[in-house]
């Protein structure tokens, strides 16, 4: 009886023990709950930046290709043996510069005997003209008659055309002696030679190509302006001349503007656009012929654009917006309306005002009302590639 009993009361105490343990954990929990839901949750820290106001140019973007403003191929017009080559492959040139030399001793000859026969037939003419004068008298006398004297003047303009067509003769020898000799006819520059020196050129009459030269300063750029555009266009080219920027293929920007100075006269109706022409000065030669670049086309400039970093701009179900940073720091979330870009930054056109301050490194940590820790950002570095401009249209 003893035993059981004692049993008993030992289960009783452990009982009791864990009640009250259990009790205990369960009035610790309740206490550090309501102790966490009065503790204010920590500031998040991120970065922000300050909204700005500047003057910015609107400019339409296009792709171009740039052609030389002239490219002369160089032909052999006459044949003989090239016996001079005076450049090398790739080089630049100056107008005049000696190019090539085809061998001339065969057209000296031929100009040569040319002058000769032209100073012998002029003797002729000398003689015959001399016997006209001298008849003529005795034509009139009756001492000869009619006919005998029609014969020195036949014989004279026979003479003198023979002349003249000596004159031709050496005119055409001088030419073909000039064709043995060839000269840079502009500043460019010269592509690789397509003959060696030693062959036979211009065979059989037919004229053979030996290099091409193109002008590389200025150089045309070609683009194309989409139909929704042209009216712009138009209106802003009746105001003043247009100008446009150009963004190389290694995305660097070429350091001289060009001045559209053509714009065609209808819209293609296939491709739906209308071609534009820039001259663009090239004294660094680093656009060459045949590549394709960036057009930027100055359309206008906006005062008062407001600015905010591209990176501060979100999108939510097509919906743009930025987090301000209001008072007491608590995020603010508010929806934008957003314009071009421009220099790393986007134009607002509704939402925010100048010298509020938004947040660009953190946004999808935060949701409205939290407190926030703001940090400036740091300076941008002044290397890099070229800006981006405001853009009103793209191609």
């Amino acid at each position: 009886m003893l035993m059981n009993r004692q049993s008993k009361l030992s289960i009783a105490n452990r009982k009791f023990t864990i009640s009250y343990v259990l009790l205990f954990l369960i009035l610790t929990a309740a206490g550090c709950g309501k102790d966490d839901k009065t503790k204010a949750p920590p500031a998040v820290p991120v970065t922000v930046a300050e909204v700005t106001s500047e003057t910015v140019p609107v400019y339409l973007n296009y792709v171009g290709t740039t052609q030389s403003v002239q490219s002369v191929n160089i032909y052999a017009r006459v044949e003989g043996f090239l016996i001079e080559r005076a450049f090398k492959d790739g080089a630049d040139v100056k107008q005049g510069d000696l190019l090539f030399v085809i061998d001339p001793r065969p057209f000296e000859a031929d100009l040569d005997a040319a002058k000769a026969q032209l100073a012998e037939d002029r003797a002729a003419l000398t003689y015959a003209r001399e016997q006209v004068r001298r008849y003529k008298p005795l034509v009139d006398k009756d001492y000869i008659t009619k006919d005998a004297y029609d014969d020195f003047v036949t014989n004279a303009a026979e003479a003198q055309a023979a002349v003249e067509a000596d004159i031709a003769n050496v005119t055409k020898a001088e030419l073909n002696l000039s064709y043995c000799t060839m000269y840079a006819p502009f500043d460019g520059r010269i592509g690789r030679r397509y003959v060696d020196v030693g062959n036979l050129v211009g065979a059989g009459g037919q004229a053979t190509e030996l290099a091409t030269i193109v002008q590389l300063d200025p150089m045309y750029v070609y683009f194309s302006v989409a139909e929704r555009d042209v009216p712009k266009v138009l209106r802003e080219q009746s105001k003043k001349p247009l100008t446009v920027g150009i963004i190389l293929p290694d995305e660097t920007r070429h350091p001289e503007p060009g001045i559209v100075d053509f714009l065609n006269n209808e819209v293609d109706i296939n491709t739906g656009t209308m071609e534009m022409r820039a001259v663009v000065p090239n004294s660094m030669e680093d656009i060459l012929p045949g590549q394709y670049v960036k057009v930027q086309l100055l359309l206008s400039e906006q005062p008062g654009a407001i600015l905010v970093p591209e990176q501060a701009v979100g999108d939510q179900q097509g919906q743009n917006y930025v987090i301000v940073v209001g008072k007491d720091n608590k995020a603010e979330f508010r929806n934008v309306k957003i314009g071009a870009d421009y220099k790393g930054s986007t134009i607002v056109e509704k939402g925010v005002k100048v010298g509020e301050k938004v947040v660009i490194e953190g946004l999808q940590k935060l949701r409205p009302g939290m407190s926030v820790e703001p940090k400036p950002a740091k300076p941008k570095s002044t290397n890099g590639p070229a800006p981006t401009p405001a853009t009103g249209g793209k191609q």
